[in-house]
């Protein structure tokens, strides 16, 4: 990555000084042992639980919700399958009008009414995870009989994961998730999902046999969906949920806070409305309050995509870096946009709070949207979610502004001595198809989505921050190349001095020819470029 700075000279000004960039607190530093990283990665998961967590956020339980009159119809069906099930949990036999099998949902039904009876503890947590599964097949069940007679316009269904306290394949760590949700098309059969990724799940649920063992699910909650984001780049924000006895927790995990919602009592029918009403609003609403980027679609050899519903399948393993994506890149200057399908990741985010940080190597499409031919140059994209000044497109820091000072300098006068990084496309990732200004990506478009405004970080820290006070980040996308290769990989002593010695000319000539001090020089972010059998650093 490359963080610079103006270096100040005869009638220039340097950059304001950085902002507050994260939390203060939370570790982002992982030890080297794989020991010390998860002691780590617990640790954090604690303190956000413990300091940036906030409780009773009703808003959370909106945020999927519909945001205009012509949603009439999903009200409706929340209205209807609340009642069909309250009518079950009654011993009442539906109405003949209904199109609702009740032999299909009697024995869901059944597992809800036992639910209901647990009370705020109960002597083991597994029998939960069945209460909950069962919970979301009887709605899954419902919407899809809604969507063949009713004509409701349902873009997916949520589904429980078959395997219950099960270890992800995916994954290094030896964490077990006691359920998984997942995504598929309103098509597939309703049933329990065969698939042990975190690169499937929409979201994870949490359960313990005590509803005052919230705090604890909720730090086990926050460390397996870090897991999430490794996987799934084409992320914005995640949900999970907690189930502590009878009581339903839902929580959405932003870049620098998690919101938590009230408890949904399930041994109250207006808990149980509640619950109905997210799992319907989650399977008709828009890709991007489900937290995915519309802008970063996952592809299949057939081109399918997940926003439309159909996911990584059923597998039981999937190979992360096999996952490809097609990605919308917007630069704010041309207004145009150019689209990418990547042949691998090379840097995924690897926390649940700061930029979330990504890198693909990746390739133009054709007109006819397929990936270019092989020998056509490959690119790097990164995604990130900085820190950024109000109003985003005119932020003094961003790293977009400084490669094209970069670009413009040295198209001019084309150094001989050196290779630098070549911005091809840079710009804020826009939401609306039309790159309308105010749908850019930013944290107050995730605020929007919550009904209300972001507020600025208090000036005084000794001031509280309420949840509504976030930090500004804007999601930015850039295009650049050459594509390099770690340091870590030179082959020998000559190799690394003669990489260091080209990066630091690279330097040197970046505050002689455009003013820049880069500030963050590290083994991260110096490259090595092999062309014709030599060496070069680039950062």
């Amino acid at each position: 990555s490359m963080q610079v700075s103006a270096v100040p000279s005869s009638g220039s000004q340097s950059t304001p000084h950085k902002i507050r960039t994260g939390r203060s607190g939370v570790v982002h530093s992982y030890g080297s042992s794989e020991a010390k990283r998860d002691e780590i990665a617990k640790k954090n998961a604690k303190d956000i639980a413990d300091k940036y967590a906030y409780r009773n956020v009703s808003e959370v339980l909106r945020m999927a919700g519909p945001t205009s009159d012509n949603d009439m119809s999903t009200a409706a069906a929340i209205e209807s399958i609340a009642d069909t099930l309250e009518s079950l949990l009654a011993g009442r036999d539906l109405a003949r009008s209904s199109k609702l099998s009740t032999a299909t949902l009697v024995p869901f039904a059944n597992e809800i009414n036992e639910w209901t009876r647990v009370g705020p503890s109960v002597s083991k947590e597994k029998p939960l995870y069945d209460h909950f599964a069962g919970f979301v097949l009887f709605v899954a069940h419902c919407l899809k009989s809604m969507a063949v007679c009713n004509n409701l316009n349902v873009a997916r269904l949520v589904l429980p994961s078959l395997k219950a306290d099960f270890k992800p394949t995916d994954c290094n760590d030896d964490r077990r998730v006691d359920l998984a949700l997942h995504i598929r098309d309103v098509d597939t059969s309703v049933d329990r999902v065969d698939s042990n990724v975190y690169a499937d799940m929409f979201g994870i649920m949490e359960a313990k046999a005590n509803i005052g063992d919230q705090d604890e699910a909720l730090g086990q909650l926050i460390l397996y969906s870090t897991n999430m984001y490794m996987t799934q780049s084409d992320r914005r924000f995640l949900w999970g949920m907690t189930v502590c006895a009878d009581a339903v927790y839902t929580a959405v995990m932003l870049n620098d806070s998690v919101l938590v919602s009230p408890a949904l009592k399930i041994s109250e029918e207006a808990g149980r409305r509640e619950l109905v009403s997210l799992l319907v609003n989650w399977s008709t609403c828009s890709v991007d309050k489900l937290g995915y980027d519309p802008t970063m679609r996952r592809v299949t050899h057939d081109k399918a995509d997940r926003a439309s519903g159909v996911s990584m399948g059923d597998d039981k393993s999937v190979d992360i870096d096999a996952i490809r994506y097609e990605i919308d890149c917007y630069d704010d200057k041309t207004g145009k946009t150019q689209t990418y399908i990547t042949r691998r990741t090379i840097m995924s985010a690897d926390d649940i709070f700061g930029r979330h940080t990504r890198c693909f190597v990746a390739v133009p499409t054709r007109d006819d949207g397929e990936a270019a031919a092989e020998d056509v140059e490959e690119v790097v994209i990164k995604d990130a979610w900085p820190p950024s000044d109000n109003p985003v497109l005119n932020d003094p820091r961003s790293e977009i502004e400084f490669l094209r000072i970069i670009r413009d300098t040295y198209e001019k006068s084309p150094p001989q001595d050196f290779i630098y990084p070549k911005l091809m496309v840079g710009g804020h990732v826009r939401l609306d198809s039309n790159n309308r200004l105010d749908s850019v990506d930013t944290t107050d478009a995730i605020f929007k989505l919550l009904g209300v405004e972001r507020a600025d970080l208090p000036a005084d820290v000794d001031k509280s921050p309420t949840w509504q006070h976030q930090q500004l980040r804007a999601h930015r996308r850039i295009v650049m190349s050459p594509v390099g290769h770690s340091i870590k990989t030179v082959e020998d002593e000559k190799e690394l001095i003669v990489v260091l010695a080209e990066a630091m000319r690279f330097h040197s000539s970046l505050v002689k020819d455009c003013g820049i001090l880069h500030r963050d020089i590290s083994t991260n972010n110096i490259l090595v470029v092999r062309e014709n059998g030599d060496s070069s650093g680039t950062p």
